[in-house]
């Protein structure tokens, strides 16, 4: 294929390169069909699965319209012999600008609709069916996918239409980074940066946590507090994103239920000597995760003040060179409860320290 030169054909093949880095490939552009033949023909883009393996798995073409010579770029590759040209996994061929009653694009599918292959009309819904189409080759080949980078270059680079909650809805059906787990987490990062992901987040959260014990697995966070404590943050996001109060006083039974679960002991309080990151946490981040939970649950004032009351046992029975840090967060929660004797002590207790 010659090089392309319009604006909106180099935009396309720029994504899908974009899109090919970020899925683990070495892209090649202007690929040979036949790597030994001088001036052999070659395919627009073509992605192996390492740079150093000879036949690409996805073939990638572009043509600017429905001309008479968008129907030979298949051929070219579909008309070697394997032992010349071992045939891809997945043929796509990209038309830019075309009538939906093309005869040429019609007489292609006809000829090639055996094959792995399809053709799309880039202006029209198929832009869409592509996107999902190139997530559903590469499943063939991978569980693996960086879904925080694939769905920030979308959105940024505005490269193609497509549907948001349909792609992820695509993604999450693929079960892609169910071995990692981390797909929450990358949906949680996304929507701190792009509003459009909040309730894409807040849903996938809600479906783990219709049985979350046996979806446990599905959740991990690289870091300390998001491994061990996401339960009851995920609880508040729940209550603080629903309108439904049967949904609300659920996530309520939930995060009570899982703090005194134990007959011996709650999962956050005064535990001390059960392990060194457990004292570190009681004694550095216990307040800070009471203190978003009170947030989470503002228009609950006996929440508010239950969550207070937790943080004062961790305070009553912590030495005082370290109860500042959680003293500090029990002062943010207390205020809005209008509990002004219960701050009042509180606040002395901070002064004498």
């Amino acid at each position: 294929m010659s090089e392309h030169k319009l604006k909106t054909g180099i935009s396309i093949i720029d994504g899908i390169k974009t899109i090919g880095l970020i899925m683990g490939y070495h892209v090649q552009l202007e690929q040979p069909v036949n790597m030994k033949k001088q001036n052999s023909p070659a395919v627009d883009l073509a992605w192996f699965k390492e740079e150093n393996h000879k036949f690409p798995l996805f073939i990638f073409e572009v043509e600017s319209s429905a001309s008479n010579g968008m129907v030979y770029n298949p051929m070219k590759v579909f008309s070697k012999k394997n032992e010349k040209f071992e045939k891809p996994l997945f043929f796509f061929q990209l038309v830019l600008s075309s009538s939906h009653d093309s005869s040429r694009i019609n007489d292609l599918k006809e000829t090639y609709g055996t094959y792995n292959y399809r053709i799309y009309r880039i202006k029209t819904e198929e832009s869409q069916h592509f996107l999902l189409d190139i997530l559903e080759q590469h499943r063939r080949i991978s569980q693996n996918l960086d879904v925080t980078q694939l769905i920030k270059f979308l959105l940024m680079s505005k490269w193609i239409e497509f549907d948001l909650p349909t792609l992820t809805n695509h993604i999450e059906s693929l079960d892609f980074e169910k071995e990692s787990g981390t797909l929450l987490s990358s949906y949680i990062l996304l929507a701190s940066q792009f509003q459009e992901l909040i309730p894409i987040a807040s849903e996938y959260l809600k479906k783990i946590h219709v049985d979350f014990y046996s979806n446990i697995n599905k959740v991990l966070y690289n870091n300390y507090m998001g491994s061990n404590w996401c339960f009851p943050i995920h609880l508040g996001i729940i209550y603080a994103s629903n309108d439904d109060l049967d949904a609300k006083h659920k996530a309520i039974l939930q995060l009570k239920y899982w703090q005194n679960n134990d007959s011996h002991m709650t999962m956050i309080g005064p535990h001390f000597g059960l392990s060194q990151d457990y004292d570190e946490f009681i004694v550095w981040g216990a307040g800070g995760l009471f203190g978003i939970l009170s947030s989470l649950f503002y228009d609950n004032l006996d929440m508010r003040f239950y969550f207070a009351n937790q943080l004062k046992i961790i305070i009553d029975q912590t030495h005082p060179k370290y109860k500042i840090p959680n003293l500090l967060w029990l002062l943010h929660i207390i205020p809005p409860i209008k509990k002004v004797k219960y701050f009042s002590i509180m606040q002395s207790k901070f002064l004498k320290i």
